[in-house]
């Protein structure tokens, strides 16, 4: 029965599988526009929200970015940038995409509930972290060991007791309750 009431264990697994899934799924998309650079390019330029020159660039560069932000979220590393990214490309496929409130077919979601899971995985991953499984866990845990060995700094002067308090250690201070 503790199986289904399981609230105990670690984040880190489910993060993971977050961005697996949907690291993969800006991965696959961005492989599937640069296999056919052009027609993408051109879908791009049938929006006619840009310039023919902007459209162009935007066109071919959006596939390589989503190749890119696509590993780096399934890698993990600079997670809260990288998600900050996929957010805003989720936003802007929102906002130029057409009907998609509408199902596609009877007894089927409407296009933006996909992306509103995408978009609600990439802000969470953007606020939470990677998890523990990924490089942004083990150059934090680097980044924690240079900090620890650093504090052995001496005091400043200011920071110490004034003169007429004596220093005492715990032993000391059992010492004196014991007489009283």
């Amino acid at each position: 029965m503790s199986i289904l009431f399981k609230a105990r264990g670690s984040s880190s697994f489910g993060l993971l599988v977050i961005r697996l899934i949907i690291g993969s799924t800006f991965l696959l998309a961005g492989a599937n526009k640069v296999m056919d650079i052009e027609a993408f390019i051109n879908h791009v330029k049938s929006f006619d929200v840009f310039s023919q020159n902007a459209s162009f660039i935007l066109g071919f560069i959006l596939p390589f970015i989503e190749i890119i932000f696509g590993t780096f979220y399934i890698i993990g590393i600079f997670t809260p940038l990288t998600s900050l990214a996929l957010s805003v490309m989720t936003i802007s496929f929102m906002i130029v995409s057409k009907n998609i409130t509408v199902p596609p077919e009877q007894f089927t979601l409407p296009q933006i509930v996909f992306y509103l899971i995408m978009l609600s995985a990439t802000l969470m991953t953007m606020f939470s972290g990677a998890g523990v499984i990924s490089f942004d866990a083990i150059f934090d845990k680097k980044k924690k060991k240079a900090e620890t060995q650093n504090t052995n700094t001496p005091l400043p002067e200011n920071a110490k007791p004034p003169d007429g308090i004596k220093e005492a250690t715990f032993s000391d201070i059992v010492e004196e309750k014991k007489e009283v």
